[in-house]
């Protein structure tokens, strides 16, 4: 079967992205893009036209609604309808599809709206409350999948022997070591510091504990390393540890990376995971401070260190991925909100962040983050039982879209005691849901 022919009257730096997203990535089709008109008459293959202008009667057509042609940044005109249950916006009322699904789909995929004005976080982060996907009921939906879903079901009906690639499952857990052990690690004022404010809030089990673990007569409660390392290799998992690295700080208070015990850690998980840099909260996407973070990591393992996380998810657009570009990460994991599970950018597949200031795509692939165990214990405050049924909709979902699952787990939150045995066994049994079938 020849490939899909696409025209559009004018082919920008927007168009050939979101085509490479829904023809390379989603749908898995060859296809060629041509503003030639006569040229799209004459093909006798399958086609798609994307333009205003129809050219017979049954062709699949989409009209544009000028998102992809435009160069600035400024507010869209959005309204929210629903199509096939579906959450659309950028309708046309015309067409094989009813709405501009390209142009839908850059809008979110490219986070446009993070570009605008907003009022940032107590972190200077882009808050769930102010997305479109949130405030239109869509955050827990990967709807750049399902809208793609509904595009391939028309070019199969259309075109029954096109060629389409199946995109495959997978779940990958990764965990961010932002405090590696409670007590072990310290400096002796650090150590006599924490020591001295247990006592002045009379905290006796905290002074007890700590002096049995600085005795090695107890294990650090944080070191939950081993424990996670066996539930891996029972689910036959390939996990990734984000590795805080940075000085400290209010916000970066892990181990030195020059401690001896850093190190070893770093070695030990490399073992059986990958490891992967997770940029300080004071790091402020500047690239020399990045650069001796991950030197500070690297220089433990053998295997080049090309993947990262932002320490508490803070990201900056563009900046965040351009800092991570000049340093030759080509994998990032922060795409996801602390404060809600979901999909930040409506999409369970990787793709490549597109810089809307230089209208380029940078060599930096977005893989989304969809749940965190302290956004379920911390800030929506759940119970075990909340948790793992909207855990177990949101994997069911990106099963069907065979799409990433992507979690995110902190050694904290799986101690050993009565406290935090729902985390512990959330993640016993996300780990068991997420690979059920596989």
């Amino acid at each position: 079967m020849p490939a899909l022919l696409i025209y559009t009257p004018k082919i920008t730096q927007r168009v050939n992205y979101i085509f490479q997203l829904f023809f390379n990535s989603l749908i898995r089709t060859p296809y060629t893009i041509t503003s030639d008109e006569a040229a799209f008459k004459a093909y006798s293959g399958p086609k798609l036209n994307y333009s205003s202008v129809t050219f017979s009667i049954n062709e699949l057509q989409i009209i544009p609604c000028g998102l992809l042609t435009e160069t600035e940044i400024q507010a869209q005109s959005i309204s929210v309808t629903e199509w096939n249950n579906l959450k659309i916006f950028f309708s046309t009322g015309q067409g094989s599809i009813p709405f501009d699904v390209f142009s839908a789909s850059f809008y979110l995929v490219s986070r446009y709206e993070e570009y605008l004005s907003y009022k940032p976080d107590e972190h200077n982060r882009f808050h769930h409350n102010y997305s479109l996907a949130f405030k239109n009921n869509f955050l827990d939906k990967p709807l750049i999948n399902l809208w793609a879903g509904e595009l391939k079901k028309i070019l199969l009906v259309k075109y029954p022997a096109i060629l389409i690639s199946e995109n495959k499952y997978s779940y990958i857990p990764t965990v961010d070591v932002d405090v590696a052990y409670a007590h072990l690690g310290r400096n002796m004022a650090i150590t006599i510091g924490s020591y001295l404010k247990a006592i002045s809030k009379f905290q006796i089990k905290t002074v007890i504990e700590k002096k049995l673990v600085l005795l090695h007569l107890k294990k650090d409660p944080y070191d939950t390393f081993e424990y996670q390392e066996k539930l891996f290799q029972k689910y036959k998992l390939s996990p990734i540890y984000f590795m805080l690295a940075g000085k400290r700080g209010r916000n970066d208070k892990n181990i030195s990376p020059e401690n001896h015990r850093f190190k070893k850690l770093v070695k030990y998980l490399s073992s059986f995971a990958e490891i992967g840099i997770h940029p300080s909260y004071h790091s402020g996407n500047d690239p020399k401070i990045v650069a001796w973070e991950i030197e500070n990591v690297q220089r433990n393992i053998s295997k080049k260190i090309s993947c990262s996380r932002q320490h508490f998810l803070r990201i900056s657009l563009p900046d965040t991925y351009r800092c991570l570009a000049e340093l030759g990460i080509t994998d990032d994991y922060s795409m996801g909100y602390p404060s809600h599970y979901g999909f930040r950018a409506s999409i369970c597949i990787p793709f490549f962040f597109y810089d809307l200031k230089k209208e380029t795509v940078l060599p930096v692939k977005v893989h989304s983050m969809i749940a965190m165990d302290g956004t379920f214990k911390d800030f929506l405050k759940y119970s075990l039982t909340e948790s793992i049924s909207t855990t177990k909709e949101l994997i069911g979902q990106v099963r069907n879209c065979k799409g990433e699952y992507i979690d995110i787990w902190h050694n904290q939150n799986l101690i050993d005691n009565k406290k935090y045995i729902p985390w512990r066994t959330l993640f016993e049994e996300v780990a068991k849901m997420a690979t059920a079938e596989l």
